[in-house]
């Protein structure tokens, strides 16, 4: 009897250690926009912070030509973040690169001006456990500091 009891013990700390381990995601979504303008090839990513000694998985998205994306995680591809507390991060990435630009170059063709908090992790968003359709990011030249060289 005390081995069935140690077993069915084992059995229910396994089955909540991993119920409890693997991460549930929600739907995140919004809009980037630059001066009430949408921003397009934007890529939109989400660097979790530490929760219970555990580093959620960073989420990414990309914007299309009205603004818009949705995130999903980086290494699994699963859709939605898990919820918590992230610093964003914002850069636009060239659909037609110039095969002429060295990596690392400070020269772009960046159409927006992407402010400085928006490549620094200064930036933060908490992601809700019910997920969100209102992850926005919107940007005003006229408020904002910029690094010089583009982005």
């Amino acid at each position: 009897m005390k081995n069935i009891l140690f077993f069915l013990c084992l059995f229910y700390s396994i089955v909540f250690c991993f119920s409890g381990c693997t991460s549930q995601t929600v739907a995140v979504s919004g809009k980037v926009t630059f001066d009430g303008e949408p921003g397009q090839n934007i890529a939109v990513l989400f660097q979790a912070q530490m929760v219970d000694g555990k580093t959620p998985e960073t989420a990414v998205g990309m914007t299309n030509e009205r603004g818009e994306y949705s995130l999903s995680l980086m290494n699994s591809k699963k859709r939605g973040a898990v919820p918590g507390n992230y610093a964003v991060f914002i850069s636009w990435k060239d659909p037609n690169p110039d095969p002429n630009i060295e990596e690392g170059s400070t020269k772009s063709n960046c159409p927006y001006k992407i402010p400085t908090r928006a490549k620094t992790g200064e930036m933060m968003f908490t992601v809700p456990v019910e997920g969100t359709k209102n992850a926005d990011f919107e940007f005003r030249s006229a408020e904002e500091s910029f690094e010089p060289g583009g982005v």
